[in-house]
């Protein structure tokens, strides 16, 4: 019986060999997703919406006069 030319058979597969899957990503509830992510204060909010109102009342009080 004749040999084949082409090599051993056993070293060529019907599948595909599949890449490693990546780690499941922990995901910690209550936290944002970006650990840098920053949080002003009530203090901060209050100072900022009471500089945004007077930003609004001057653009309005200059624009009708």
């Amino acid at each position: 019986m004749a040999g084949t030319t082409q090599g051993s058979r056993r070293a060529t597969t019907w599948t595909v060999e599949q890449p490693p899957r990546p780690a499941p990503r922990i995901v910690r509830l209550g936290r944002p997703a970006n650990d840098n992510d920053y949080r002003f204060g009530p203090s901060a909010r209050a100072a900022f919406v009471v500089a945004a109102g007077a930003a609004i009342v001057l653009s309005l009080f200059f624009w009708a006069f």
